[in-house]
């Protein structure tokens, strides 16, 4: 019997890509999951509607997060699930709310296949959907995006499976991925995965990403916040997102993004020396793994 994984969507003020993320979700996947979205402090009516709608048929556990702090929005939800013995204790799904999920492939659909690989491949912790760049192929705005990613789907492999960087845009974790004691996700989540484990992307199954489609036309309002709210978290902003807003916000990102980011960095030591001190020098060989 397949325990149910919870795939927990991270929202704001999209409504319509996080309608198709969430119909792509339900149409395409046939391995046993539970669906919850996190609304990072949504504005747009028709945002809060839709999330009062999911939530009042229950098709979502919907939580609403009374201000935005990006990624740490993840977390109000991930708590929730560890308190739950009907789901996985061992797998994680985390989304942002713009990736339209791919349809089943050879009766596997994208979830089951994810965990299937993550199940034989006991070094991988964390496997996410790569981005189907197609349609940025021919765009000049997106010519270092599309060369970025073209170049991650050239590294090294595990298996059918590419050893690169993945954010939060679609990907499965094991619950214990992190050097902290509970899972949870903070800025500068990269930096935390255990020695031992390594991150990876798919090959076979590829997502899309709507979210490029603000890059053209964005909403000079939202993309304001995003920018200000990534310079608190030590996000970074691709220089399509950081030109496109004001002067104000542009500098403030700038400037004090590096104040921010040191304060998150000095986390992470605190964090790495909490989980090397009691395996040192006993677990020297799985330290120095990091540096591989």
């Amino acid at each position: 019997m397949n325990i149910p994984i919870a795939i927990v969507i991270l929202t704001k003020d999209e409504p319509e890509f996080l309608k198709a993320t969430v119909q792509s979700i339900v149409k395409n996947t046939h391995y046993p999951y539970e669906l919850f979205i996190v609304d990072n402090d949504s504005q747009l009516d028709e945002q809060r509607q839709l999330l009062q709608q999911y939530d009042d048929k229950q098709e979502a556990q919907v939580v609403f997060n009374p201000k935005n702090q990006w990624v740490l929005g993840f977390n109000q939800a991930i708590k929730i699930v560890q308190q739950r013995q009907d789901l996985s204790a061992d797998y994680l799904v985390l989304t942002d709310g713009d990736i339209v999920v791919p349809p089943p492939s050879e009766q596997l659909c994208w979830l089951g296949y994810l965990k299937t690989q993550m199940d034989q491949h006991a070094v991988v912790g964390k496997l996410g959907l790569s981005l189907d760049i197609g349609p940025i192929k021919n765009n000049t705005l997106f010519g270092k995006t599309y060369q970025r990613e073209a170049e991650y789907m050239q590294g090294p492999t595990i298996g059918d499976l590419i050893i690169a960087p993945v954010d939060t845009t679609l990907a499965i974790y094991r619950q214990d991925l992190f050097v902290l004691n509970d899972f949870k996700i903070l800025p500068g989540h990269a930096s935390l995965v255990k020695p031992y484990y390594y991150v990876c992307r798919t090959r076979q199954h590829q997502a899309e990403h709507l979210g490029w489609k603000n890059y053209e036309q964005p909403p000079l309002s939202q993309l304001t916040e995003k920018v200000m709210c990534f310079a608190k978290y030590a996000g970074y902003v691709d220089p399509i997102v950081l030109n496109r807003v004001g002067y104000k916000t542009k500098y403030f990102y700038k400037i004090f993004r590096y104040l921010f980011k040191a304060y998150w960095s000095i986390k992470v030591v605190l964090h790495w020396t909490l989980y090397i001190l009691p395996r040192f020098p006993r677990g020297l060989n799985e330290i120095q793994a990091k540096r591989r």
